[in-house]
């Protein structure tokens, strides 16, 4: 309704009578509207005439207060009002240069016309702050040719913010990656399709490798969307999305074996080749690694040397030594990092989860593994995190079973039990993708369900009995 109300004070300013109050009173925009309007009544009501009103010679116009009859009966009311009712566009005469507009004419600006307050600087008008401007006057500041801004305390909120949902429709766009929030803020926005307008990585087909519809984070860019993100945000496969040269697209099932050699393991087949090697030349025999894993941060593998009873840091893209760090002293058979770049292993002679210090090796704190608060014996296991479901798993390779471990307390949880006897050799690995893990007892190699119902699936077995199992880049 205010909108209106501008549009008929609008047409009242413009009507014959009132040219001279409001030139003589300096531009419209600057005018007391309230003044205008009385004096343009006043003057059509004494008068009778617009063209005569226009045409004075006087110094400056005589403010009169309008009386009721000349505000009932006057000019003001049967004529220039008239023109605004009729949809009509009129002039009086060539001297008084005003015009009567249709309110569809007068909202869109231009060359007079109405000039809207644009407090938020996005180039878009608020419709319920506007002001008349006649032809050829410069608008105030701030102020723009149109009403079109749905909410004009927000600079990201406009029509057009985001042009890959609507390049018309006023939505909101925070985080500038051209896709509307679906849930804005205010309820005069359009809502988007953005399921989180605080990220720039996030929006629909953001992971088009993955799935070109769907909204996921992709920070690294890589085409596959982030495994762990907040309630309202599609899951991705990508357990490491701070790092495009590790995703699903772009990894390698390995193990590790005892002369340096990164052997890529084929589920399909079974065969293991060689596809990198470490110079291990340098380090001091023995070496025996037993299993490794990949830091979510920056990419580092880790590998459990237990012939010496430490951990060393490989990178076998590179084909370097690998670095040796401190003696833990402990007999780790599984390494695994959660999302915040915590290290953790299994020691399998005294039964507990310690935590490393990823930058010294060293072992800072350990609790022992439970299982409905009694102690589980370890005798070989493999260890992996599952990044879909963060949790910590480890296979208890004396029962044959797959635990989910709370790292703050050590006590685990049966997630899959498989009955296939004691397993000696263990390796264990999560598949992202297919959300169900890999492992394995020797050659003996099986794809294990992770919901409660201990479905698995033996593979083909392997062309010979390995420690373990990880994902990792494949050097490309």
């Amino acid at each position: 309704m205010r909108r209106f109300g501008w549009l008929f004070a609008a047409g009242l300013c413009h009507a014959p009578g009132c040219s001279s109050t409001c030139v003589d009173d300096g531009a419209v925009f600057n005018q007391s509207l309230e003044a205008c309007m009385t004096a343009g009544i006043t003057a059509s009501a004494t008068e009778g005439s617009a063209t005569d009103a226009s045409e004075s010679d006087s110094d400056g116009p005589t403010m009169t207060a309008p009386t009721e009859g000349s505000a009932t009966e006057g000019s003001a009311t049967e004529g220039s009002n008239s023109n605004s009712e009729s949809n009509s566009n009129s002039n009086s005469n060539s001297n008084s240069n005003s015009n009567s507009n249709s309110e569809s004419e007068t909202i869109t600006g231009g060359d007079g016309g109405l000039w809207c307050e644009d407090k938020d600087g996005d180039g878009f008008g608020d419709p319920a702050n506007c002001v008349p401007s006649e032809p050829g006057e410069d608008p105030p500041a701030g102020f723009v040719p149109n009403d079109d801004d749905c909410d004009d305390g927000d600079e990201h909120t406009f029509p057009g913010a985001a042009p890959n949902d609507d390049p018309e429709a006023c939505m909101t766009d925070a985080d500038g990656d051209d896709w509307g929030d679906n849930t804005p803020t205010d309820p005069d926005a359009v809502p988007g399709t953005d399921c989180d307008d605080d990220d720039a990585s996030t929006f629909p087909g953001s992971a088009e490798v993955e799935d070109p519809t769907k909204c996921m984070k992709d920070e690294d860019g890589d085409g596959w969307g982030d495994s762990s993100v907040d309630d309202g945000v599609d899951g991705g496969s990508d357990c490491y999305d701070s790092n495009a040269d590790i995703n699903p697209g772009d990894r390698v099932l390995y193990t590790a074996a005892d002369n340096g050699d990164f052997l890529e393991v084929d589920i399909a087949t079974g065969d293991l080749n060689v596809f990198a090697s470490v110079d291990i030349g340098p380090l001091d025999p023995p070496y025996a690694v037993i299993t490794c894993a990949i830091s979510p941060i920056d990419a580092t593998i880790f590998c459990s040397q237990s012939a010496k009873q430490i951990l060393v840091v490989v990178d076998y893209c590179s084909g370097d030594t690998p670095i040796e760090l401190a003696d833990h002293g402990r007999s780790i058979c599984g390494l695994g990092f959660l999302d915040d770049g915590t290290l953790y292993g299994v020691d399998s002679d005294a039964d507990e989860l310690v935590t490393f210090d990823p930058g010294t090796g060293e072992v800072i704190d350990a609790k022992p593994l439970t299982l409905d608060g009694n102690g589980v014996n370890i005798q070989a296991c493999g260890m992996a995190v599952d990044c879909i479901g963060e949790r910590m798993l480890v296979t208890d390779g004396q029962n044959s079973r797959i635990l989910s471990i709370d790292p703050a307390t050590g006590e685990g949880t049966v997630v899959a039990d498989i009955e296939e006897g004691q397993w000696n050799s263990v390796g264990l690995e999560f598949d992202p993708v297919s959300k169900q893990a890999f492992s394995n007892n020797g050659d003996r190699l099986f794809q294990i369900m992770l919901d409660g119902s201990n479905n698995y699936m033996q593979l083909p077995d392997l062309a010979q009995s390995i420690n373990d199992l990880s994902f990792g880049p494949t050097c490309n």
